[in-house]
């Protein structure tokens, strides 16, 4: 039987492949499914007092998308420096060591939600910039 994240991880790996026009193979992205599900199987129970601030959320989204920290910095109107120091920031506060990590953990955690970082997601208080 499918884990119910095991489909959403893989829709994500997936869209972020085909986006970036990535040359993927299916096995690849079979065993990183099953990298980030373990990963996420993994984690800890969520933590009531965890609380982000809007930029280390921000930072979060972009990691969740497969972002690199310039286009993060670019699309939060940061610097690549202060990106990864968010990044540095929250993975201390959720206690982690890898972005595959920090996401599994921020969903379980509830601030991150398969649909809610797809890749045509807005970044929270920003005005949506996509040509219309």
């Amino acid at each position: 039987m499918t884990h119910p994240l095991q489909t959403a991880i893989r829709t994500q790996l997936l869209a972020i492949a085909e986006e970036r026009d990535l040359p993927i193979t299916t096995a690849d992205i079979a065993a990183l499914t099953e990298a980030a599900l373990g990963a996420a199987l993994t984690v800890p129970r969520p933590d009531a007092s965890v609380q982000l601030t809007g930029q280390q959320l921000g930072v979060l989204i972009g990691l969740a998308r497969g972002d690199f920290a310039q286009d993060t910095a670019r699309r939060m109107c940061l610097t690549e420096s202060t990106v990864k120091t968010h990044l540095r920031h929250l993975y201390r506060r959720l206690g982690v060591t890898t972005g595959a990590q920090a996401v599994a953990v921020a969903m379980s955690y509830g601030f991150l939600h398969p649909a809610t970082h797809a890749p045509s997601f807005t970044m929270p208080d920003q005005p949506d910039r996509r040509a219309s």
